[in-house]
């Protein structure tokens, strides 16, 4: 491996870490909705547990 070569793993991370942060910011508010509505969801769900064993 030459020596500019050295830090290209490092270049990648970064790049790939600005693009995933920027991403999340971009869809932060239909993150946070569609996290909300599963959440939502989830905790409209009533388990019986004496009709489980039927």
């Amino acid at each position: 491996m030459e020596r500019w070569e050295d830090g290209f793993g490092t270049v990648e991370l970064v790049i790939l870490t600005a693009i995933l942060i920027g991403l999340a910011l971009l869809f932060k508010t239909f993150i946070a909705d569609y996290a909300s509505a599963l959440l939502q969801d989830i905790s409209n769900v009533e388990i019986n547990i004496r009709s489980i064993g039927q």
